[in-house]
């Protein structure tokens, strides 16, 4: 019987880098699935190409801290909303890349007026 040399565990015989960009885009998916936080550029931001939600993670060995910048639905309360953001963002990073969470921060930058079929939607 030949002898084996090295570990049995896969997990053992190499490593995982997660770049920035990749958990900036876990992120910024997150974030987009909760009710009221939509994809919004204006002004100076449509010209640039940069619209919201925008994040920005420090990774630090296996932490991170997430900062966004959000914009959300008229109507919807702010508080729940950037609440269930920080919530879901913070779930999403920890189950999606293994790092430790150490905080996400949330900003609303922008109010925007809904969508008008789904002004329709809730009128009906």
């Amino acid at each position: 019987m030949a002898d084996q040399v090295g570990d049995d565990d896969p997990g053992a015989r190499g490593s995982l880098t997660i770049r920035d960009k990749a958990v900036e885009a876990v992120a910024c998916a997150t974030a987009l699935e909760v009710d009221g936080i939509v994809r919004a550029s204006h002004g100076i931001g449509k010209l640039a190409l940069r619209e919201l939600p925008r994040v920005d993670v420090v990774v630090a060995g296996d932490h991170v801290r997430a900062s966004l910048e959000v914009a959300v639905v008229w109507g919807r309360p702010l508080p729940e909303t950037t609440a269930e953001v920080r919530r879901r963002v913070g779930r999403g990073l920890s189950e999606l890349s293994g790092l430790v969470v150490d905080g996400v921060d949330v900003h609303v930058r922008s109010v925007v007026a809904p969508d008008p079929g789904e002004r329709r939607k809730v009128l009906q």
